[in-house]
């Protein structure tokens, strides 16, 4: 499963990442076949590794916007997966300072903890879909 943790839409019955850039509103992908459907690469003089494909959209051509963020069961809490890769998770704590030294969670800022786990040692991974009624104000 990919680690997501973004602004998503349908487009043409395809999901994107979108974002608000400079006053205007861009669907994205990694996805080179964008280029058929009227996308243009993202700085392609930088050899960009994965490629990024972005369209202007108005907020009429797409659907509803949603966010998405996984997340993790751990020791039985839930926790945000910040990274996933070689193996592991990074996993986003609380500030909940006796579950935090409980779990063994590493203080990286203020009040920010995070651990790196194991991905075997993680008890199930779920996305969350929040609709965001006010994208588009």
């Amino acid at each position: 499963m990919a680690i997501r943790h973004n602004f998503y839409t349908m487009y043409e019955g395809k999901e994107y990442r979108i974002a608000r850039i400079d006053g205007h509103y861009e669907i994205i992908t990694n996805d080179v076949e964008a280029l058929n459907s009227g996308f243009i690469e993202y700085k392609p003089e930088e050899n960009l590794n994965p490629r990024i494909f972005f369209k202007m959209v108005s907020p009429e051509e797409v659907g509803d916007v949603y966010k998405i963020s996984t997340y993790a069961l751990y020791q039985g809490y839930e926790f945000w997966i910040k990274w996933a890769g070689d193996g592991n998770y990074i996993l986003k704590g609380n500030n909940n300072t006796v579950l935090m030294e409980k779990l063994d969670f590493k203080r990286v800022d203020k009040y920010d903890y995070e651990k790196i786990v194991k991905q075997e040692d993680v008890d199930l991974v779920y996305e969350k879909k929040t609709l965001l009624t006010d994208f588009f104000d």
